[in-house]
């Protein structure tokens, strides 16, 4: 009995030095990676099927120079970290490059791809789905979101997180429209007919967009849910504050509001 308990006892110490061993070993690799970012200079333009290209490199060159001989040595993710970074600061340098590229589809499919390749999402990455949610071009108007949802470029989806009383408004009366790829979302109030943006209703970049099948529903809340409940939308509201406001969701008012402007778009040719 005394042996067993003694191996049990051994068997947990080993483990948990080569987990230590294993942490400090990729907080060493994130640094390397760093520098390898730092120091290298992209030489194709923005956006253009070379660029893409390098990212591919990229992330082969650094995934290969940190992969070691233990299974869990995080090489994937710190390489899908040098990648995101990098597609972060070349948008931040050129934001108005994107707009109506013909590859513009296709640095939101990189970025997500490689976002997903992460254990978990950082705070920085998390606030950066703003600036991308960004680029979703959802109108100003309700009026004009509704013509483009009878299109089938927009849905019409369950509001349940962005139905708040916030500064006056009224959250039963506001909607929730998301992009036919499920990515960009936009929250509108029916009562005034505009765009709603506030910290504590606005829509939100889904770097996972939800689903009914199983697994793309639990990256969903790996990527999008669980950053959003630890940080919130932006840095001026926090969750636990979020979730204290009083809320229109279930209540008659918001299901009679999201029936009259689901028939709105259904009469639209």
């Amino acid at each position: 009995m005394r042996r067993k308990i003694l191996s049990y006892g051994l068997s947990i110490i080993f483990i948990t030095l080569i987990s230590l061993f294993v942490s400090e070993q990729i907080q060493i690799l994130n640094y390397k990676s760093v520098e390898l970012i730092a120091t290298d200079v992209s030489e194709s333009d923005f956006l253009s099927r070379e660029y893409f290209e390098e990212l591919n490199s990229l992330y082969k060159r650094i995934k290969m120079k940190n992969d070691k001989w233990y299974v869990f040595d995080g090489s994937s993710h710190i390489a899908a970290t040098a990648v995101i970074t990098r597609m972060i600061s070349d948008l931040e340098n050129a934001p108005d490059t994107l707009i109506n590229h013909e590859n513009f589809h296709q640095y939101f499919i990189v970025f997500d791809k490689n976002i997903r390749k992460l254990d978990s999402i950082t705070e920085q990455f998390h606030y950066f789905r703003n600036v991308l949610n960004s680029y979703g071009d959802a109108p100003e108007k309700l009026d004009e979101m509704i013509k483009l949802a009878a299109g089938g470029k927009w849905g019409l989806f369950s509001s349940k997180y962005h139905m708040y009383n916030y500064k006056g408004m009224d959250g039963a009366f506001n909607v929730k429209f998301i992009s036919e790829d499920g990515r960009f979302e936009a929250v509108y109030n029916t009562g005034t007919g505009e765009l709603v943006s506030d910290p504590v209703n606005m829509g939100t970049y889904n770097f996972a967009p939800g689903s009914i099948n199983p697994i793309k529903y639990l990256m969903h809340n790996k990527y999008d849910k669980i950053p959003w409940k630890k940080w919130g939308n932006t840095r001026e509201v926090a969750y636990h504050d979020i979730i204290n406001f009083q809320s229109g969701y279930g209540s008659l008012r918001a299901k009679s509001n999201f029936k009259k402007v689901e028939e709105k778009i259904a009469l639209i040719p």
